[in-house]
């Protein structure tokens, strides 16, 4: 069954079970209170019968008060009590009747006689039904002198049992009036409350069929807000993964076809002149330029799998963290790429604090390492390369700065993509494949180290690095 349906049945049957209760528990509440008042009446009209027959007969001689004088004295009672639309009767202790004020009627009242016989109880009360009449009669036990009488007053009290029928057909016909008024306004209000639902399944059927920017109306402050609230958050969620993945696979797909441009260019240098070199007599200079130019090529796809095997080791391994020195790995790095600074004539500046942090000695030192190269490598013969470091608190600032050819923007976001390059040519006329600062984003990462890039095309790049968090973990110093 669908959401509509269950809410309306719901409200519908709530509705009139709680108006079907509440009705009948005020009419049998009416009842009650109309019965113990007319009950309340018959007692206490027997109570004064009772009251004034036993004086009247106390008043005469004992000779006197026999079966015989009780009817002058019940009806002089009666009389009394004209005002009351009761029928009196009066019984003797054989509970023979002796004396009734309209007339001889057909009341079965004798087990109410025998009751107050057997039980020895002062007084009593039962309903009699008469035909369609329904009759309340109340009797009491009178002793006087040696003898036991049973008075009776006996009321119609049909007219409250009609009044609750009455009651009752009124009310069925307002119940019947009023579930239709109501079936048809929860009917409407059903309809306004699961709109927003209804809206919600249509917006979720678009977005499962691919309208991926479909999104859901927030409006009010309800449930179904907040689940709209959540159902845009998860299909933002979904898209934004979606993306990721698009980018993932486009960047499988560059690294793929970069990887195989990568190994296609040297190997076909190296095949093309070892079948040279097989097929066709050269000079010594030219075998000697040939097999140089294989051993070029032969180094440039050895660089290469080392770096791709430390780009997937990188994320596998388990390292052991120790208290390293900035100074010591930045002199280390130095020395590793002074050579070819030195062919370029590249001035170096450096002015590094001494501070310590935790690392991976090896995996550190390539960082420094590649980030040196490539200023190396962006740097025009004569340039300078600045490095910096600084201690602040728990936490060091690495940089280093270069007055090279610099890079767009655009390209700084994709940077760190695998075998991304800038300058293509100059970088395999360097020897480089693209793989060096997709290495040092990967180890920084492993050692919660935050870098960022700046460059200006035609001034330089800088590349500052951040290790250890302290403070705020998002703020830079």
């Amino acid at each position: 069954m669908r959401f509509f349906w269950k809410v309306y049945f719901s409200f519908t049957v709530l509705l009139f079970l709680s108006f079907g209760i509440f009705g009948t528990w005020m009419i049998q509440l009416t009842f009650g209170k109309n019965y113990q008042r007319v009950l309340s009446e018959a007692e206490r009209e027997n109570r004064m019968f009772q009251l004034s027959f036993e004086m009247n007969l106390n008043m005469l001689d004992e000779i006197y008060q026999d079966d015989s004088i009780i009817p002058v004295t019940a009806a002089s009672v009666v009389q009394n009590l004209s005002d009351s639309e009761s029928i009196y009767q009066v019984y003797n202790g054989r509970q023979e009747l002796l004396y009734e004020n309209k007339g001889h009627m057909d009341f079965s009242g004798d087990s109410l006689k025998m009751t107050l016989e057997t039980e020895e109880a002062p007084c009593g009360y039962q309903l009699l039904k008469v035909q369609e009449d329904i009759y309340l009669l109340f009797a009491c036990r009178s002793s006087i002198g040696n003898k036991t009488y049973y008075l009776e007053n006996i009321r119609n009290i049909s007219d409250i049992y009609k009044e609750r029928e009455e009651y009752y057909d009124w009310y069925t016909l307002v119940m019947l009036v009023l579930t239709a008024v109501t079936t048809i306004l929860v009917f409407l209000l059903t309809h306004v409350l699961t709109r927003s639902i209804r809206e919600l399944s249509h917006t979720a059927r678009r977005f499962s069929r691919g309208d991926y920017k479909v999104r859901a109306l927030e409006k009010g402050r309800d449930e179904i807000t907040e689940l709209a609230r959540d159902f845009n958050h998860m299909a933002d969620t979904i898209s934004e993964k979606m993306d990721e993945l698009t980018m993932q696979a486009k960047k499988q797909e560059d690294f793929s076809a970069s990887f195989a441009h990568e190994l296609k260019t040297p190997l076909t240098s190296i095949i093309g002149y070892a079948d040279m070199l097989r097929t066709v007599e050269c000079t010594r200079e030219e075998t000697l330029e040939a097999v140089n130019y294989i051993f070029q090529q032969g180094k440039r796809l050895e660089s290469l799998s080392y770096k791709l095997l430390e780009l997937i080791v990188s994320d596998k391994q388990t390292y052991k963290f120790r208290r390293l020195s900035i100074r010591k790995l930045s002199q280390t790095a130095i020395r590793l790429t002074a050579i070819k600074r030195k062919e370029k004539e590249i001035t170096l500046w450096v002015g590094i604090e001494n501070g310590f942090i935790k690392g991976e000695r090896d995996l550190l030192l390539s960082v420094f390492t590649n980030l040196l190269d490539n200023a190396r490598k962006a740097t025009e013969p004569g340039g300078k390369i600045v490095i910096r470091g600084r201690q602040y608190s728990q936490r060091y600032l690495f940089c280093i700065m270069d007055n090279g050819c610099g890079m767009e923007q655009k390209e700084i976001a994709r940077i760190t993509e695998a075998f991304y390059m800038v300058d293509k040519s100059r970088a395999r006329k360097e020897g480089g494949a693209g793989l060096g600062m997709t290495l040092c984003s990967r180890i920084l990462s492993i050692h919660d180290a935050r870098w960022r890039i700046f460059s200006i095309p035609g001034k330089g790049t800088a590349v500052a690095i951040q290790f250890g968090k302290g403070g705020q973990e998002n703020t830079w110093i």
